[in-house]
């Protein structure tokens, strides 16, 4: 710390020829020593001035420094937001926008957000539109799960959109003393959004409007050529002040991961579910078939999650919480995709549907039960055909969930049911 003290300034007589006078016991001094009296008094006022003073500055640091301490504990962190401008007024707006942006980011940083850079999330936002089916940003920020994935790829909190609504021009004219005056008046209105960056959805907006009115004759006309930057610069001032006041709810980008769990279904061209018949095998081969029919999962189906690659199913994922856009891929059945709200220890049980040249490989690979009856007691050569016929089924990428032995008590005793799956 830089300390910095007033020294006081003492003025010094000349010298002088010794001068003889008394002193206040009627003693005879020269007026050189009554100088020397006066100077050693001043110095000593002096001293006592520069340590006091140097006990206040002290003092006032201290608590200064005390003060930016707690301040700056207190102070709380930025939210960050990136901000997306869109217009849906007349064309020749268009070029605005990035003066729009500029208004809008430097006028609501000071209201607690902390802005991300245009070149960052316009890069994000043409990488998504890529990948996407969307034409527009606009288009793209109306879809959730496509804002919340862009969201996710800044790091954001926030996504706060501000459009030109509409702009227009009123003239009125008036004549007085044979001189035409026209008044024109321009008007722009303005709306924007706040989206929550992390689970998805809006938590605020409003719409301003502001206008702007000039006067000139018809021989004297003169329009500002600016007056379209001072409405943007005017209506960015109200979002950020709106903003600013608005009781929007705390978004925090967690650093915890969310497990979720995620298998695949099927599901026939009539999006009926896929099922197989309860085929078992006892000790000594002979067929039992059980009542129920066993659902089937499509195996080494990959997941995409926010348009990057995971794994596949069926297993368990890790991912920060909130929406997300799912897509499953798997040859012979159709294409997924879907947005879901991950939480902790979820469970998505999610049905493809076959395509045509998939179901006619299913019928192909579970052609073999159809000749398979109940109770039928089977030599050792079929019934090992008919394991190897269930182990190509499962290599097809197919699981039958069931018990690999069923404990059976008969009036013959325990018997022990094998599936054939």
């Amino acid at each position: 710390m830089q300390r910095y003290f007033t020294l006081p300034i003492c003025l010094l007589r000349p010298h002088m020829p010794a001068e003889r006078t008394k002193d206040g016991n009627n003693r005879f001094v020269t007026q050189n020593a009554m100088n020397s009296f006066k100077l050693h008094s001043v110095f000593s006022l002096c001293a006592r001035s520069f340590c006091l003073r140097t006990m206040i500055v002290w003092s006032v640091a201290s608590i200064f420094a005390a003060t930016v301490t707690v301040k700056s504990a207190e102070a709380p962190m930025a939210n960050k937001a990136a901000i997306f401008t869109a217009n849906r007024a007349e064309k020749t707006l268009d070029d605005k926008l990035a003066t729009f942006e500029d208004f809008v980011s430097s006028r609501i940083t000071g209201k607690g957000f902390s802005v991300i850079s245009r070149e960052v999330a316009t890069e994000a936002a043409s990488a998504l539109l890529k990948d996407g089916k969307q034409t527009g940003i606009d288009q793209m920020l109306a879809n959730d799960s496509s804002a919340l994935r862009l969201s996710q790829m800044l790091g954001a909190n926030y996504i706060i959109i501000a459009s030109i609504s509409s702009y227009g021009t009123d003239r009125e004219t008036t004549e007085a003393y044979g001189v035409k005056t026209v008044k024109a008046t321009y008007t722009m209105r303005v709306t924007y959004k706040i989206l929550d960056g992390v689970q998805g959805g809006t938590l605020g907006g409003d719409t301003f409007k502001v206008s702007s009115s000039k006067r000139f004759t018809e021989n004297t006309r003169s329009e500002s050529t600016d007056i379209i930057n001072d409405l943007l610069d005017e209506a960015s001032v109200k979002i950020a002040e709106s903003a600013g006041t608005k009781v929007i709810k705390t978004v925090v980008v967690s650093s915890k991961l969310a497990e979720f769990y995620v298998a695949c279904g099927m599901q026939d061209l009539a999006q009926l579910p896929v099922s197989v018949p309860d085929i078992q095998l006892t000790e000594n081969n002979t067929v039992v078939i059980g009542k129920e029919r066993i659902p089937v999962l499509a195996l080494n189906v990959m997941v995409e999650l926010d348009g990057a690659g995971i794994g596949s199913t069926p297993a368990t994922f890790k991912v920060a919480p909130g929406l997300h856009k799912i897509r499953l891929r798997r040859d012979g059945f159709k294409d997924y995709e879907g947005t879901i709200t991950v939480n902790q220890a979820q469970t998505f049980n999610i049905a493809l549907q076959m395509t045509d040249a998939g179901y006619q490989r299913w019928k192909d690979n579970t052609a073999f039960l159809n000749s398979i009856q109940n109770g039928k007691k089977l030599t050792d050569a079929e019934a090992e055909k008919i394991r190897g016929e269930a182990q190509k089924f499962r290599q097809s990428g197919n699981k039958v969930d069931i018990k690999v032995d069923t404990k059976v008590d008969t009036k013959e005793g325990l018997k022990i049911y094998k599936s054939i799956y």
